[in-house]
């Protein structure tokens, strides 16, 4: 997935009540027709293993001055001392930094995928992924989630002694070399300012707008101990989803002034950083498989000799208010047939 498309916009804070009339209703479960409570059974995603890992450890020296287009920075000056300053927003392209606070948010870090949802990943190839040194049939991607088929070793990950049991075999899993890595990253940084013969309280903000891809070759590496592998039940077999993620910190960072118009001193100039990016990649592993459920619940009623007359949903209205009940529906004049058709199922002496 590429990593620009995973980053949403920062949120302004709300200062004030919010105006709910924009806003839609809760669904609510009571609104509709309810069938009795009965035993029903279902397909469902069962989650038997679930892992984060952190892998190697990645450097990427950063200079915003070199890709100025792809940084947006802002900043606040508070005076601090001095006579004013040589310029209205305070700083000059000799503006000395001290910085006290610093922090550092990675938006996102993430595989450069460029295939069709669903399809075959042309980055992650079975040879990447290992389970008990086996690599797995196949791997997918979908919206920056990954899927490895391992039904083509299934056989050789299950414990005889754990299957008898009813229970699930420890495996061993190894992501290994995940290249083409791309983030997004933002920086807050605090402190004084000397510039302009002033002395100034600083607070400065950058972000960049497009992904970096990190160089050709840097890749990182995830092992995963202990997952649990189940058996194939009615034909579903299990598979290995996973999904990347990390966490960054800002080394020996350093910041300056470019001036970017030399007409405009005020306003024509730029601030710029210069650091080690140290990123720490991490993977989100599950062990899921497509498992029978049977639970106890109640289905949305649907007569299927009536239509949908027994389908109620009152839109546009929330649950603190209620509607009034609505009117009973007549009961249909022709009978109900009982007993079993030949060619439906589940019509048991007409419920």
């Amino acid at each position: 997935m590429k990593c620009n498309n995973c980053n949403a916009t920062q949120a302004t804070p709300l200062l004030s009540c919010p105006d709910t009339a924009v806003c839609g209703a809760d669904f609510c479960p009571e609104r509709l027709a309810w069938g009795k409570e009965k035993p029903i059974a279902f397909y469902a995603d069962k989650i038997f293993s679930a892992h984060k890992a952190t892998g190697s450890s990645i450097f990427y020296p950063l200079n915003t001055a070199v890709a100025a287009d792809n940084f947006v920075s802002n900043y606040e000056l508070t005076p601090c001392s001095g006579c004013g300053c040589c310029c209205a927003n305070g700083l000059s392209a000799d503006a000395v930094f001290e910085i006290q606070k610093s922090y550092v948010e990675l938006d996102c870090f993430s595989v450069d995928e460029t295939t069709a949802p669903g399809a075959p990943s042309t980055v992650i190839t079975p040879a990447n992924v290992t389970v008990n040194g086996a690599a797995v049939a196949a791997v997918t991607q979908e919206n920056g989630r990954y899927t490895a088929d391992i039904s083509n070793i299934i056989g050789e990950l299950l414990n005889p002694v754990c299957t008898a049991q009813c229970l699930p075999s420890e495996a061993f899993i190894l992501l290994q070399d995940i290249g083409t890595l791309e983030f997004r990253v933002r920086f807050g940084f605090e402190g004084v300012v000397r510039s302009c013969g002033a002395l100034y309280r600083f607070k400065v903000y950058i972000a960049n707008n497009e992904a970096i891809a990190l160089p050709e070759g840097q890749t990182t590496s995830f092992a995963i101990a202990k997952a649990n592998i189940p058996c194939i039940e009615y034909g579903n077999a299990p598979v290995l989803s996973f999904r990347f993620g990390g966490t960054a910190q800002v080394i020996n960072p350093q910041m300056s002034v470019t001036v970017t118009d030399e007409t405009d001193t005020c306003n024509g100039v730029t601030v710029n950083l210069i650091a080690t990016l140290g990123i720490t990649p991490l993977v989100f592993a599950e062990v899921v498989r497509n498992t029978l459920i049977l639970v106890n619940g109640s289905e949305g009623k649907n007569d299927c000799a009536c239509g949908m007359d027994g389908f109620e949903l009152y839109a546009g209205q929330d649950c603190c208010n209620p509607p009034s009940e609505p009117t009973p529906k007549p009961t249909p004049s022709r009978p109900l047939s009982s007993g079993v058709i030949q060619g439906c199922g589940c019509l048991r002496n007409g419920n």
